[in-house]
């Protein structure tokens, strides 16, 4: 929490040294680069074919749960009028996690995600250097997943595939031609996103 609230400061410390006078944000095109936290792979509840096949009581477990977050390239374009944007998004995600077999430890197990999604923004605050805004994404992950097992055996191997979502409840961008954002909501871009992206003409 408290790096976020360190990134806010530092972007409306930045621009706003820049802010000459109030006026109507109406760029076309938004290109942005972001990274997301508390990604679904960590919140729902974990489930993994290959480990079905391996263990059909299903009575394992994820432990220690490690992940670097998603990185996400997304470009939005104004669609109708300035308030409401649609665009594209293309996002990678991994993770890592110890597997427990009704307490005893089988291995290791790591995954990595790839995901391609549209979406939609509403804009309801654009004036400034200051956006406020919400939106949904809707798209499809695929995954796949290795099962290195505690003994010296056979690595097992499977894929992962899903229907993908984003609700953005609020997002906040802070910025002219050039600036940063933090968006707060649930699905493939993870519970908190931080990002910088490029508004042009």
């Amino acid at each position: 929490m408290k790096k976020i609230l360190l990134f806010l400061a530092i972007l409306l410390a930045i621009n706003g040294l820049n802010a000459q006078g109030y006026y109507k944000s109406f760029d076309h095109h938004d290109i942005s680069l972001s990274y997301g936290i508390v990604i679904p792979d960590q919140i729902k509840h974990f489930s993994s074919k290959t480990l079905d096949d391996l263990y059909p009581d299903e009575l394992y477990v994820r432990d220690r749960y490690s992940s670097p977050g998603a990185l996400f390239l997304t470009y939005r374009h104004k669609f109708r009028n300035d308030f409401m944007f649609w665009g594209i998004t293309f996002g990678m995600s991994s993770s890592s996690g110890k597997i427990y077999n009704m307490g005893q430890y089988e291995g290791e197990i790591k995954r990595k995600f790839y995901t391609g999604a549209f979406d939609w923004e509403y804009r309801y605050f654009n004036q400034g250097i200051i956006q406020v805004y919400s939106g949904i994404g809707l798209g499809f992950t695929f995954g796949n997943e290795t099962f290195t097992p505690n003994e010296i055996t056979q690595e097992s191997t499977g894929t992962i595939a899903n229907v993908a979502f984003q609700v953005n409840a609020v997002g906040i961008r802070v910025g002219k031609r050039i600036g940063g954002y933090i968006e707060f909501g649930y699905g493939y871009k993870g519970v908190v996103n931080l990002g910088f992206s490029a508004q042009l003409y």
